[in-house]
């Protein structure tokens, strides 16, 4: 018997993680998974001096060199101990991640994004770094906009300008709408965010409580299909307690377009634990996206981004121009606005979206790429 409780049966966790994720990748989750136990799990490790526990130092050097026989005598000279309470945490989060292949980010609970922090939970997709980063670049646009009209009516000393009013569709955690929400100027947006998931509202309500401290804009969530016909979604898009009398100005959406075969080759701990309806588009009225005859999928992923771009026109936003501005910004206009800005992913799919926009009356475009210089997005402008 081991003269450290938990080591025997932790070893052939640690052993699947390494197999299943690859020594290096193992080695930095269970970095993550040891920093948010020691942070957030049990009691101080104070009032458990006399209790052996598990090196954490030593768990990492084991997964490195894959030497179990040296890795029970290292536990011995480590100082950098978990608490019996976080132990056991610990071996649950690995033989999560390990044998049920959970996200790193589901167990942990928090994803930092944006400049908020975003709690996540399956089966509401994970935010990914491609997102934030597209939610980066929508920042920029939108504050050099902002900026340039407050400016404008300061000068003339006018009081401020209306916030512009953003539509966050397929809103999921609320991720995008909590970060523009957050790093614009205060009072320059109203965000509301829409998806058909009641799992992802709960959610999406939930981080706006978590996060309303850090919040200068007003941000709401509600229930909405987006794939009925889009005349019939106008008396839908309002926030709780009044129309948006001045018209919407923007959609922003990170919708979904992951292809039939794209989602196949996915890895298989995002096929298990998120909502596949989050990242496949399928047809209208879809109840069991299982078992839907592959002939009626979308082989392109990009049905969505056809509705959004109906619904864009259908809001105005490929005819609307800012006319309550042009007075006031004559001298110094501000930078164009896009109207509808999807991400997507890849540089077909660019191609398509751009496309798409055009058809429906946006009829400028431009592709947004991320640090690689890969496609992450396509935004779309009325001119």
């Amino acid at each position: 018997m081991s003269r450290y409780p938990g080591t025997n049966t932790l070893l052939p966790l640690l052993r699947k993680l390494s197999e299943s994720l690859g020594k290096h990748r193992a080695e930095c989750e269970l970095r993550w998974l040891i920093k948010h136990a020691r942070e957030n799990i049990g009691a101080s490790i104070s009032t458990h001096q006399h209790t052996p526990a598990m090196s954490t130092g030593s768990m990492t050097s084991w997964v490195r060199r894959d030497l179990p026989e040296q890795w029970t005598d290292e536990i011995q000279r480590d100082n950098d101990q978990l608490t019996p309470v976080q132990q056991a945490w610990l071996r649950q989060a690995i033989s999560d991640r390990a044998e049920r292949l959970k996200p790193l980010q589901y167990i942990i609970g928090k994803q930092h994004f944006g400049g908020v922090n975003i709690l996540v939970r399956p089966p509401v997709p994970i935010p990914h770094w491609e997102t934030e980063e597209f939610v980066d670049q929508l920042t920029e646009v939108i504050a050099s906009h902002t900026d340039q009209v407050s400016l404008s009516y300061m000068l003339q000393g006018l009081s401020n300008p209306r916030p512009l009013n953003i539509l966050d569709a397929c809103t999921g955690s609320g991720c995008v709408a909590l970060a523009l929400g957050h790093v614009l100027a205060e009072k320059s947006v109203r965000i509301l965010g829409v998806d058909i998931s009641d799992d992802a509202l709960q959610l999406a309500m939930d981080n706006l409580a978590f996060n309303q401290m850090l919040l200068g804009n007003r941000i709401q969530f509600a229930k909405v299909d987006l794939q009925q016909p889009v005349h019939m979604l106008p008396e839908q898009l309002r926030f709780a307690d009044e129309e948006v009398s001045a018209g919407w100005d923007m959609i922003v959406a990170n919708p979904p377009y992951v292809t039939p075969s794209q989602y196949r080759n996915m890895d298989a701990g995002t096929r298990e634990w998120e909502d596949i309806r989050a990242l496949v588009p399928f047809p209208p009225g879809t109840t069991d996206p299982h078992n839907v005859p592959s002939e009626d999928l979308d082989p392109s992923g990009m049905s969505f981004v056809v509705q959004l771009a109906k619904l864009a026109r259908e809001l105005g936003l490929a005819s609307r121009d800012r006319g309550e501005y042009l007075s006031v910004c004559s001298d110094f206009p501000p930078p164009l606005l896009p109207r509808l800005v999807v991400e997507i992913g890849s540089p077909e799919q660019a191609q398509s979206a751009r496309q798409i926009m055009h058809d429906h009356g946006l009829n400028l475009t431009e592709v947004w790429k991320d640090m690689n210089e890969v496609e992450l997005a396509v935004a779309g402008y009325f001119k």
